[in-house]
């Protein structure tokens, strides 16, 4: 795929096509990552992962370089990329602790502007909800493709409401850092292996959150998102745990 200047085509239209081509690229990875196709420890090869995409080594590389910032996938000396293992327990408390900091920041400077963040934040919890209760209502998946499905459309929309505060700081560098966490790609890593398994808690929490705002208490909002964020924590850490009982070796401590 061709991204050069055409005549009479101005160049940030190019940029535009070829961002939206990468996150294209981006999104298709995390799905082959979720599906297992894309293994853990497994080589990947830029020029093969291409062709099979049907697009150019450029998007390829440049969406498995913002994979290597959430740590999904790593990048060996002289040998690639590879797929790298589900994140330890010690590493799921560090990503759960970093969220921590980047996104109470965010909210402290996102509530100078609380009248223009509540409606924003209200929408994104009433999607959030349409999208629990879409799935709760619906029969269960019976392809693994639509289990996955499923999971992307929570955890989007679960990430959407975070993410709609740390835009409202008004701050690119807490945009990066948020995107370099990854923090939703790697819980719905653990929930293909685990399933869904808090999702009315998550909706919830939110919740608390949004009353807080909507009550115009900026302290109040502040400690209803730490509650929060520490009880994603906890629950991560719980699931990875179960994660690796489920892997553990029969005989082996």
């Amino acid at each position: 795929m061709n991204a050069s200047v055409q005549v009479g085509r101005a160049p940030s239209s190019v940029k535009v096509e070829r961002k939206v081509l990468r996150d294209g690229v981006f999104d298709r990875l995390v799905e082959m990552l979720l599906s297992g196709s894309l293994a853990p420890d497994a080589n990947l090869n830029i020029e093969g992962l291409a062709r099979q995409l049907g697009v150019s080594p450029t998007p390829v590389r440049e969406a498995l370089a913002q994979l290597e910032h959430t740590g999904l996938v790593s990048r060996v000396a002289l040998r690639g990329y590879r797929v790298s293992a589900p994140l330890t327990l010690d590493e799921i408390g560090q990503l759960n602790d970093a969220r921590m900091i980047v996104e109470l920041g965010a909210l402290d400077i996102a509530l100078r502007r609380r009248d223009t963040l509540e409606p924003l934040l209200t929408s994104a919890h009433r999607q959030h909800l349409d999208v629990v209760a879409a799935i709760s209502e619906a029969p269960a998946p019976v392809h693994e493709a639509e289990r996955i499905a499923a999971y992307r459309r929570f955890y989007d929309a679960d990430w959407a409401f975070h993410f709609t505060i740390m835009l409202h700081a008004n701050n690119r560098y807490i945009v990066q850092m948020a995107d370099a966490l990854g923090s939703h790609i790697h819980r719905m890593r653990q929930s293909v292996e685990l399933g869904l398994r808090d999702m009315n808690e998550a909706t919830s929490e939110h919740g608390r959150v949004l009353r807080a705002l909507q009550d115009g208490d900026p302290a109040l909002t502040i400690q209803a998102m730490r509650e929060h964020l520490a009880a994603v924590r906890t629950r991560s850490l719980a699931d990875g745990a179960a994660e690796q009982q489920r892997h553990a070796v029969p005989g082996q401590a």
